[in-house]
């Protein structure tokens, strides 16, 4: 026969008893936070139903009742600057001209301070 002179089977690394600990602990923390979790934040669990929402404060801004619309003559309008002759600021004699007429300045006289073609 063998000598088996102090040989025995391995011997587990693992804690048996840190493992059922753990495990307790574990399970313990599962069902304890669903029942402290209302306590700490008791506004969160009330259901709140549309009819009992609070009603919209007054200084928040208006909607607008059509915006496609006020988009449209929002954009008219600002067509209608760009395309005529008027004051962009009078004590200061600044004009404002139709982009396309600023346009043909530009490439009679050119940029100032660069090359005339």
């Amino acid at each position: 026969m063998a000598d088996t002179n102090n040989v025995d089977y391995e011997r587990s690394d693992v804690r048996l008893r840190l493992v059922g600990w753990l495990a307790a602990g574990l399970a313990t923390f599962v069902v304890v936070t669903p029942l402290v979790l209302p306590l700490m934040f008791p506004s969160s669990t009330k259901h709140v139903t549309p009819a009992s929402r609070p009603a919209m404060s007054s200084n928040a801004p208006p909607l607008e009742v059509s915006p496609q619309t006020t988009l449209q003559a929002t954009r008219q309008g600002e067509a209608q600057i760009e395309r005529s002759y008027g004051w962009a600021d009078r004590s200061r004699g600044e004009v404002r001209i139709p982009i396309d007429r600023a346009v043909d300045i530009l490439v009679r006289k050119g940029l100032p301070g660069w090359p005339s073609p």
